[in-house]
């Protein structure tokens, strides 16, 4: 009897997942507006979860130092808050520090534009001038438009309101954003000092509705995905830091302007697996063409030789290494992953890949184990 039971509450549940997938999938629009209505309730908490996992990698090892060393401190509540509290100034330090790299090169680089672009405006109205004669046509149109538009006046005003409208939207954009930001970290800061509680009550939960074996297993999967994207971050961020030198040297070499600039904006891009930096690269092509175009095309060709270098050989070893992919399967799951999902896919594809490796590879030694098969 209890069999019979436990077997039509499998069946149930199997019906309303059926459900709930022919749903999604005949109305996978409405299902996307769902889950963008969803998203935007809870962005503050999502990113405030995201912030907190990167905050535990530095948090959790100046809290373990400080138990093995600290004989001052016995607290265990205060050495949590110690650490968290050192994990966002080693945050804010380094933010600090790029921006003290960064302002005075901004600033020197702004001159050195802004007496660049009367020539370049130059050059752009030489260029619509022999346009506009070589095709009337276009000429004639832009006329029209104009006189469409009305007096001078008109369009001045149509100009200074798009300019108001513009920037009150960007100020209100940029509130939105601060306020969006701080609820994030006082959420975060509430996971971190909280994270034991949580992965208990999450435990409870598990135990709670799946059986035993299940449980079991659903928490190594979860233990080991922290690992995995532990890991990752962590060789994400030497990648980043080694290519942005490995620039940086390069453009100094060849004497390439803004190469502090594209440098540091080349490393942080870098944190989009192995194509990220070709943000980089574009944004510096831009910025070096306005002084010469031969040194644009000089910068390109080294800056992809760099990349290749560092996205085949560099990257696969250190990032691969840390989430236990070699470098074939880690190229694999980026390249799948970009394809399939874009940026979201390069991001999670690795280690999502190496999550399920382990898996299917535990999965496979504990039945050859069973079949008493030893394969060297």
């Amino acid at each position: 009897m209890k069999q019979t039971i436990k077997d039509m509450k499998n069946y149930i549940v199997l019906v309303l997942i059926a459900i709930i997938a022919y749903w999604s999938l005949f109305n996978i629009d409405k299902f996307i507006d769902l889950f963008k209505t969803m998203y935007t309730v809870f962005e503050p908490f999502i990113i405030g979860g995201i912030i907190a996992f990167i905050l535990n990698i530095p948090a959790t090892k100046i809290e373990n130092y400080l138990k093995k060393h600290s004989k001052k401190i016995t607290n265990k509540s205060l050495i949590r808050i110690i650490s968290i509290v050192l994990s966002l100034v080693i945050l804010l330090l380094i933010i600090v520090f790029i921006a003290f790299l960064l302002i005075p090169e901004l600033i020197e680089n702004i001159e050195l534009l802004m007496n660049n672009i009367p020539g370049l405006i130059d050059k752009i109205e030489v260029f619509i001038i022999d346009l506009l004669d070589k095709y009337p046509d276009i000429q004639k149109e832009i006329q029209e438009m104009f006189s469409e538009s009305g007096n001078v006046s008109n369009i001045i005003s149509n100009i200074l309101n798009y300019i108001v409208n513009g920037a009150v939207g960007f100020i209100s954009n940029l509130v939105s954003s601060f306020i969006l930001i701080f609820t994030a970290i006082i959420f975060s800061i509430y996971i971190l000092t909280q994270k034991e509680y949580l992965v208990r009550n999450s435990k409870k939960v598990i135990y709670a509705i799946t059986s035993k074996e299940t449980a079991k297993k659903i928490i190594n999967i979860g233990t080991l995905t922290n690992k995995t994207f532990t890991k990752f971050i962590s060789g994400q961020c030497v990648d980043a830091v080694i290519l942005g030198c490995l620039m940086f040297v390069a453009f100094t070499i060849f004497r390439f302007p803004y190469a502090l600039i594209i440098s540091i904006l080349t490393g942080i891009t870098a944190l989009i697996p192995i194509f990220g930096a070709l943000i980089a690269m574009i944004i510096g092509a831009v910025l070096i063409a306005i002084n010469s175009l031969t040194q644009t095309l000089v910068f390109i060709i080294v800056f992809l030789i760099i990349q290749q270098i560092e996205g085949n050989l560099i990257y696969p070893k250190v990032v691969g290494k840390s989430v236990g992919l070699s470098p074939m399967w880690t190229l694999l799951a980026i390249t799948a992953g970009g394809n399939m999902f874009g940026i979201p896919g390069m991001l999670l594809g690795l280690p999502l890949a190496s999550v399920v490796y382990a898996i299917l590879k535990n999965l496979i030694n504990d039945k050859l184990s069973k079949k008493q098969i030893d394969i060297a």
